[in-house]
């Protein structure tokens, strides 16, 4: 499994730092990762509305918008994404409760509060009461995904585009329509349209 991760910290030093304590921790998990990393709530944001994340650690202390208000705006759009802490500030634990993190990790015993964190996340997935993730092959690597985060897939030939739920842009996958019909046939995934043109065109969609 791949999953992408947003890391967001106004502190520039502790950003690779934590991205690679991150890392060892789900890899130990055999989960592989793409952390991409912002010094800014803003910067995350404008970000998540062109790139799909599964995981968002998140400061609580950063100047402008702070993570709690970030976190606000991110459950706005996102139900499902999960949002962790990473913060010394402890004394807004509580607080952080009002976006329903998946945890908080504490600066000052990270690595025992991140493992006990990617340990919520893996029964999080076990547990997933429809077990619906289907993986994908990208340009940059493998992507998975809940069934219930394609709003629809359209495709030609050998590439197919992913239409994802709070992204404007659609994500290229290389995958033949017999493969792609193949990985979505147990996901409630119908094929409702097909018109021919210089090659054929096919739309899943998920209900």
């Amino acid at each position: 499994m791949k999953i992408k991760i947003a890391l967001c910290d106004d502190d520039t030093k502790a950003l690779p730092v934590i991205a690679g304590a991150a890392e060892s921790a789900f890899q130990e998990k055999g989960i592989h990762t793409d952390i991409q990393r912002f010094t800014s709530g803003k910067a995350l944001l404008q970000a998540m509305e062109q790139t799909r994340f599964q995981i968002v650690l998140l400061d609580i202390e950063m100047p402008g918008m702070d993570g709690i208000a970030v976190g606000k705006r991110i459950r706005e759009q996102e139900h499902d994404i999960q949002i962790v802490y990473v913060s010394e500030a402890e004394s807004r634990v509580f607080e952080s409760f009002l976006v329903q993190p998946l945890g908080f990790v504490r600066k000052t015993n990270f690595l025992n509060d991140i493992a006990a964190v990617v340990e919520l996340y893996v029964k999080s997935c076990s547990q997933d009461e429809r077990g619906d993730y289907i993986e994908f092959q990208t340009r940059s690597g493998l992507l998975t995904l809940k069934s219930r985060q394609i709003r629809y897939i359209e495709g030609s030939r050998n590439y197919q585009l992913l239409y994802l739920e709070g992204q404007k842009e659609p994500t290229e996958v290389k995958m033949t329509m017999e493969k792609l019909e193949a990985a979505t046939q147990a996901h409630s995934f119908i094929r409702i349209h097909r018109r021919s043109c210089l090659h054929w065109r096919w739309r899943w969609s998920w209900f």
